[in-house]
């Protein structure tokens, strides 16, 4: 078994009480797809990704499995048909589901009338590729999001114009007439292609852009400049900052986007014959994601940058700039720009839960993510130490004032970045972590601690003890007997959440300090968070490449000595 695949047993077992994985209650297959049965495994073409399924238990059971998905059978059913035991069934469509092969079947009669008469391929469509949000339960959920939208394209005429095109037939579309959309509309489009760095339209994109604002309407930009298309952003009073704070950084990916050459940058070049055309596709394919929910979009939280040249492609996000008289609480003058570490959260937000992709849930299940929280540091070749049995029933009431000891010490390591139990299916931790990997890597600089030699340690987690690093300790200065350093392992955590992954790793960190804390202040012992260190010199000492694996916390514990 690839270590990328996911079995019946795990997806079936964990579907039993995690409510995010919506398991069809009367399955159907989706439309659009093709099943072949071979000698050793069962084929299914069709869904975003070709899946297989192979093994005796896949060949004797799936065929006739899939022959009663008619969206009517209920699971008993099923089973009562096949004379298998319910459980089986439940896993071996917990699998199909997981795999993109069943969807639910028809919603009830007023939500399934909107979806009549809407265009087969479409229909197929909307079925086959559902799975890569599984946003919907079914196809005809999705055709409704399309009927009931109501989209107006406004600004630059032949822009516009291609968008028109390029839409009907999947969403009601119209051009706006007049200065603001009528009042039945649910998505504002506006199209931008000047030749200069302006906005295109003056006061036009700004009146629109506050009307929008105020009467609580979805406004989505499509802006081209040169050979460089931008895909949004998508503006929302109720989740997004306002445009002219999502905008502020055009200019500089204006500049971003010009040609390199021995002088220096050059201005982008201008418009190819086709580069509208190519934008408008690009952009409708955006907007038709986030309006269906059928396949991935970086909208609303980002949008995408285009090379219409290369066809090479970054998101970007931008976020409220204090002082803004229209989305900031901050009092005083607008700022030019919001600082870089407010772009990095809104770069990684989570989007609303209407936005919310159940796919992207289903991958915490993927062996190779359920083994991440089984790895972690081991320094294979560093001096093992052994450390005491940690007591975890000493935290249950209050102790008198202390020193560090040899047995606080391996309770504090404990519950700040141990393992309470490792059961075959789940690795338990003391303290709360990110998908369960466990990105906190804990160091001990032991200054004063009796029993134990003075010298920096790592933590072994997974067999509780330490690794003797090195037997001098003025990289990490200080006069507390012990101190801990915290880490995190960012490419442990980015194998499963790409950029998102500092943010857990720093969202670990702030748990294991609570952690730490709450036990040493239990435990008698002087807690003291630095809010100030050297990277380099700490990295240095801990043998680290800080880039890699990041200094979260410094912490002394106990009284100077």
């Amino acid at each position: 078994m690839s270590d990328r695949s996911i079995t019946a047993e795990t997806i079936g077992s964990a579907a039993r009480f995690d409510p995010q994985l919506r398991v069809p209650r009367r399955p159907r297959l989706r439309r659009g797809l093709v099943v072949s049965t071979e000698a050793d495994q069962v084929v299914v073409t069709g869904p975003p990704k070709k899946q297989l399924f192979r093994g005796s238990s896949a060949t004797d059971l799936l065929p006739a499995l899939l022959a009663l998905l008619d969206g009517e059978r209920t699971h008993a059913g099923i089973a009562a048909e096949l004379g298998r035991p319910e459980d089986v069934i439940f896993k071996a469509l917990s699998l199909l589901w997981t795999c993109g092969v069943v969807e639910d079947g028809p919603p009830a009669e007023a939500e399934a009338a909107l979806a009549q008469g809407i265009d087969g391929r479409l229909a197929d469509f909307l079925s086959r590729v559902g799975s890569a949000t599984e946003a919907n339960a079914c196809w005809e959920q999705a055709a409704t999001r399309l009927r009931t939208a109501r989209v107006e394209i406004f600004g630059a005429p032949a822009l516009a114009a291609l968008l028109r095109d390029e839409l009907t037939g999947s969403i009601p579309v119209a051009l706006g007439a007049g200065a603001t959309p009528s009042e039945r509309v649910t998505l504002v489009v506006w199209a931008d292609a000047a030749d200069t760095g302006s906005d295109g339209a003056g006061t036009g994109v700004s009146a629109l852009a506050e009307h929008c604002w105020e009467k609580g309407i979805p406004l989505l930009r499509l802006r081209v400049r040169g050979r460089r298309a931008a895909l949004g952003p998508l503006v929302d009073p109720r989740t997004t900052p306002c445009l002219d704070c999502l905008t502020a950084h055009d200019a500089d990916d204006d500049a971003r986007a010009g040609t390199e050459t021995d002088g220096g940058r050059e201005p982008h070049r201008a418009s190819a014959e086709g580069d509208l055309a190519l934008a408008v596709a690009l952009f409708v394919r955006d907007l038709f994601a986030a309006v269906s929910r059928t396949t991935p979009t970086p909208l609303p939280m980002r949008w995408r940058l285009v090379n219409l040249e290369t066809l090479s492609q970054r998101d970007t996000a931008a976020a409220t700039r204090p002082g803004c008289p229209r989305c900031s609480v901050a009092e005083g003058p607008t700022a030019e720009h919001a600082a870089p570490a407010t772009r990095f959260e809104a770069s990684v937000a989570m989007p609303p839960k209407e936005f919310a992709d159940l796919k992207a849930h289903q991958m915490h299940y993927k062996p190779s993510n359920l083994a991440l929280q089984r790895l972690s540091r081991t320094w294979p070749v560093a001096g093992a130490v052994e450390l005491l049995p940690p007591e975890h029933t000493r935290l249950g009431r209050r102790w008198p004032a202390a020193q560090p000891g040899p047995d606080t010490l391996a309770l504090l390591l404990s519950v700040t970045a141990g393992i309470k139990a490792d059961a075959p299916d789940k690795v338990a931790r003391w303290t709360a972590s990110g998908g369960n990997i466990g990105s906190v890597t804990a160091y001990a600089v032991v200054r004063d601690v009796p029993g134990l030699a003075s010298g920096i340690y790592g933590y072994v987690a997974a067999e509780h003890r330490l690794a003797l690093l090195s037997s001098r300790t003025d990289a990490v200065t200080g006069d507390r007997p012990l101190t801990l350093v915290l880490t995190g392992d960012f490419p442990k955590v980015a194998r499963k959440y790409s950029a998102f992954a500092l943010r857990i790793v720093l969202l670990d960190s702030g748990c294991a300090q609570a952690t730490a804390r709450e036990a040493a202040q239990t435990l008698g012992i002087r807690f003291a968070l630095r809010p100030r260190w050297d990277d380099d010199a700490i990295a240095a000492g801990l043998g680290i490449n800080p880039d890699m694996e990041p200094v979260t916390a410094v912490i002394d514990l106990g009284e100077a000595t």
